[in-house]
């Protein structure tokens, strides 16, 4: 029986479609930015909610469509923010028939760590899920979800800080500062170092894109990234009249987050002395699914 769930994040709505050996057979995604529909005192407006209700009818009517019979809806860190995320759950409720289930930061990252625990196999890895307003952190050794993180360095968070859509040099060396300053702060694996670092999400995706377009190549299979190459990537990116061309090319709808994710990645293998990214398209779409399904077992 095919399952699906619906992802409410901060910037989109995506829908997953996944058979019952728990493998993709369908994705859609529905952008909506919701901080354009918030007031100052964090309430989703009216026409905010009823752009919701529209994406929400839209992916379940696209989900029944290809077979699943059983839809999820789940929310992250963008819900969590709304003040008044009831008012919108029942409406959404009402008119859809879906319940809404909001995940905290620490569910997020054991959903997103559930599914990539294959990559600590034979070598140590954190798994860093990069969000939009956060981001989660895990040991992918690490089975315990209170000794897992979700951080309010999240590109968007990072970009907020800016005085203009892209960051200058002094910016982003103050963005890497800050990164590691909360790293610290709130003692994340202080003094481990990973062979790699797993990245995973859709914005994580969106550099991924721009680095092999910026290097006219990437591993298919592996699809690994140095920290070196990265590095100089970024550069290029703060530094480039001709940013705005491959930016526009590869991530038109993320066009403001890529360099700070960069920025948040290489601030991340910096403090734990990796050398190495590899990019997981598991997250904790699958991650949810997954957990249910062995639940129901």
């Amino acid at each position: 029986m095919r399952k699906a769930l619906i992802d409410f994040s901060s910037t989109a709505l995506s829908l997953l479609v996944m058979d019952d050996g728990l493998r993709p057979v369908f994705r859609l995604r529905r952008s909506l930015s919701i901080v354009e529909y918030m007031t100052k005192k964090g309430r989703l407006q009216d026409r905010g909610i009823e752009k919701v209700l529209e994406a929400v009818a839209h992916l379940k009517e696209a989900a029944e469509e290809v077979g699943a019979r059983r839809i999820y809806l789940i929310a992250t860190a963008s819900m969590r923010l709304i003040a008044n995320h009831g008012e919108v759950s029942d409406r959404i409720r009402a008119m859809t028939g879906l319940s809404l289930t909001i995940l905290s930061g620490r569910e997020e990252a054991y959903c997103a760590a559930s599914v990539n625990r294959g990559y600590a196999e034979e070598e140590s890895a954190l798994l860093l899920d990069i969000g939009g307003a956060t981001c989660q952190i895990a040991d992918l050794r690490e089975p315990d979800m209170e000794n897992m993180f979700s951080l309010p360095i999240g590109p968007m968070s990072l970009y907020k800080r800016l005085d203009d859509i892209f960051p200058t040099k002094k910016e982003a060396k103050e963005m890497r500062r800050y990164v590691a300053d909360v790293l610290t702060g709130e003692m994340v694996y202080q003094g481990a170092a990973y062979d790699r670092i797993v990245l995973a999400g859709s914005t994580a995706e969106a550099l991924l894109d721009v680095y092999a377009d910026f290097y006219g190549r990437l591993d298919p299979e592996m699809r690994t990234v140095s920290r070196r190459m990265l590095r100089k990537l970024a550069d290029h990116l703060l530094d480039s009249g001709d940013r705005n061309g491959i930016l526009l090319r590869n991530a038109p709808e993320k066009i403001h987050v890529v360099i700070p994710a960069a920025i948040l990645a290489l601030a991340c293998a910096k403090f734990y002395d990796t050398e190495r990214f590899v990019y997981s398209d598991m997250g904790v779409k699958e991650g949810y699914l997954r957990i249910l399904e062995e639940d129901n077992r």
